[in-house]
């Protein structure tokens, strides 16, 4: 099970390269070396809570959104969850859930 350091650094790095960033690039805008960065992604360093307000305003994050760490379930979590709610949906929706399956690429 990964620590809460791990899954806060993972949530960074899913919002960072979200907006196309790379990691030297946010380091710059937030002021930090991007080996700091790496540390921060990586689940090695706690950012500091100026450094993480930084991270988070030019990620245009909330703090609710990166400590949201139950988007970082497996594979196999994410599909029973799925499978749960689609007996649920209407026939319309059923569709609009195909349509964007669909159009995602493997």
């Amino acid at each position: 099970m990964a620590t809460k350091k791990e899954l806060l650094g993972q949530r960074i790095k899913f919002f960072r390269e979200s907006r196309k960033l790379t990691q030297e690039r946010l380091a710059e805008m937030v002021g930090i070396d991007s080996k700091h960065l790496s540390r921060i992604e990586n689940g090695r360093n706690y950012p500091s809570l100026e450094t993480l307000e930084k991270i988070l305003e030019n990620l245009d994050v909330s703090y609710e959104e990166v400590f949201n760490f139950k988007l970082l379930a497996s594979k196999s979590e994410f599909i029973e969850k799925i499978e749960q709610k689609l007996p649920n949906l209407s026939t319309d929706n059923l569709k609009t859930v195909y349509l964007i399956i669909n159009e995602l690429k493997n």
